[in-house]
């Protein structure tokens, strides 16, 4: 294990959803700019367009929350306008050249150049037709009643399998080997009745065919394998059409996720997959003993989680300073040496770092140090750091970063009343006739947070900019959102 890197079925375990997540939204993003941009607001020479904001409010979690209707689009225009001041005040005081942001910010940009590969290599291919839409209708509102054994091994499944298609009532007794879960114990690995979309392709495909009380040869699915019964089966007994077309911009975003993430995983395994990269295993051994120490050596893992920090970083290269013009990493048609790889991680932000407890996870955490940095290479040949979406993301990480990063500074240097920390450490209701505001709010942290955005505020419009509202437009905004039935989006990014 030690010794072992990544082949190309663990580049698609470390492909993270999130990534994917990133390249879909971007893509539906981009089905809207057909619509007329129009400006909404100006910041000093700066025009804020409608998609511009909708973008925005609809990645906030915290939207809506306080208010809602057209005092709630205002409080949340309010919040973009002053993350786009904050930048302008971080440029005339010269921040965006302090290393610890700078390193944050050419980072998002390589993130951004990524999702811009991916978007040009894989968005092509997503073309999705009115019948693709019409039968993933039908499979969204297909149920099926199915009951599983599960294995990570092949040859137990088969086993498995072999005894209950001669005896399915062997189902049960099963399940209780296969799980430790209490309930699937329970319900003899019974999963009761399920969208059929909401599963697994892989499984989806080994159960399409199977008719009430047939069980399926094992499927193999991301987790392992899988032995299954067909309980029951229900098709919609009328397809309305109005309740198509009313779930259909819906099917449309689930099938472009969907099929988005195959054509990565594709994508991935067509480009770095056929490189086969693997460590100098001398050299991989080497650096992981440095970091565990030579302590109680027959034990592989470390008691508890490390980050690859600077620290460690500056051990590896002081120990191995004969080795940094080592090849590292060989792949087909090149190598990467160890002083250059070590290059890579003490460019990647503090928060990005690689976290691990064993060797495996380590290696795992440098294939996708090295996937990123083949991909971003490949990015950079094409030009897409002057792509005009990474343009703009990288632009929006810098308000939204900037904005945070005055936030916490006004956060460390509140000083906070005594009445406000009784309220929150002791209950005491006395301090509602000083501060009414805090019967809206759950924890000290969140009353901090709220008084440092509106100090900075305050700060941020003293400094007397341009500021222009198109008050008609912002109204016809609010009435497009359905306050009643909006659905709250998971936020993406976090502060860095």
């Amino acid at each position: 294990m030690l010794l072992h890197f990544v082949q190309t079925k663990n580049f698609l375990k470390i492909f993270t959803p999130l990534f994917v997540a990133y390249l879909v939204l971007f893509l539906n993003s981009c089905q809207k700019q057909t619509i007329e941009e129009k400006w909404l607001a100006r910041v000093n020479d700066q025009k804020i367009s409608v998609n511009e904001f909708r973008m925005f409010y609809e990645l906030d979690p915290n939207f809506g929350l306080d208010s809602i209707g057209l005092p709630a689009l205002k409080a949340e225009l309010d919040k973009l306008i002053d993350q786009k001041l904050s930048l302008q005040l971080a440029q005339k005081q010269n921040l965006l050249d302090e290393p610890t942001i700078k390193k944050a910010f050419d980072w998002e940009k390589k993130q951004s150049m990524l999702r811009a590969l991916y978007r040009k290599k894989i968005g092509s291919k997503l073309k999705i037709s009115e019948s693709d839409l019409r039968k993933t209708y039908l499979q969204q509102n297909e149920r099926v009643h199915v009951r599983h054994l599960f294995t990570t091994s092949k040859e137990q499944a088969q086993t498995w399998f072999n005894q209950v298609r001669n005896d399915s009532t062997l189902f049960f007794q099963l399940a209780q080997q296969a799980f430790k879960d209490s309930t699937l114990k329970r319900s003899g690995g019974d999963l009761g009745w399920i969208k059929l979309a909401e599963l697994d392709e892989q499984f989806i495909k080994g159960i399409d065919t199977l008719k009430p009380g047939q069980i399926s040869r094992p499927i193999k699915t991301r987790w392992g394998y899988h032995v299954v019964q067909m309980i029951n089966r229900k098709k919609p007994a009328i397809i309305r059409e109005d309740d198509y077309l009313k779930q259909r911009p819906a099917l449309r975003k689930w099938l472009r996720r969907k099929w988005g993430m195959e054509q990565a995983r594709s994508f991935i395994n067509s480009t770095i997959g056929k490189l086969n990269p693997q460590p100098d295993p001398k050299l991989f051994f080497k650096i992981w003993l440095i970091i565990k120490g030579n302590k109680d050596i027959e034990r592989l893992n470390l008691p508890q989680q490390k980050i690859l920090n600077d620290q460690i970083l500056n051990s590896i290269r002081q120990q191995l300073e004969s080795d940094l013009q080592l090849p590292f990493i060989h792949y087909k048609g090149g190598n990467v040496t160890l002083g250059e790889f070590l290059n890579m991680v003490e460019q990647i932000p503090i928060t990005q770092r690689p976290r691990f407890k064993t060797p495996k996870e380590l290696s795992l955490q440098l294939a996708k140090i090295f996937r990123d940095d083949f991909l971003y290479k490949m990015a950079r040949d094409e030009n897409l750091d002057q792509d005009e979406q990474v343009l703009q993301e990288v632009q929006r990480f810098k308000e939204e970063q900037l904005y945070y990063y005055f936030i916490n500074q006004i956060v460390d240097s509140l000083s906070v009343p005594v009445a406000v920390k009784d309220y929150f450490q002791k209950h005491q209701k006395k301090a509602l006739t000083q501060f009414p505001e805090l019967k809206h709010l759950n924890t000290l942290q969140e009353w901090q947070w709220q008084k440092a955005e509106h100090l900075l505020h305050k700060r941020l419009r003293q400094l007397k900019p341009k500021v222009e509202i198109n008050l008609d437009l912002l109204k016809e905004e609010n009435k497009g959102i359905n306050w009643d039935r909006r659905i709250r989006m998971f936020m993406i990014r976090k502060p860095s």
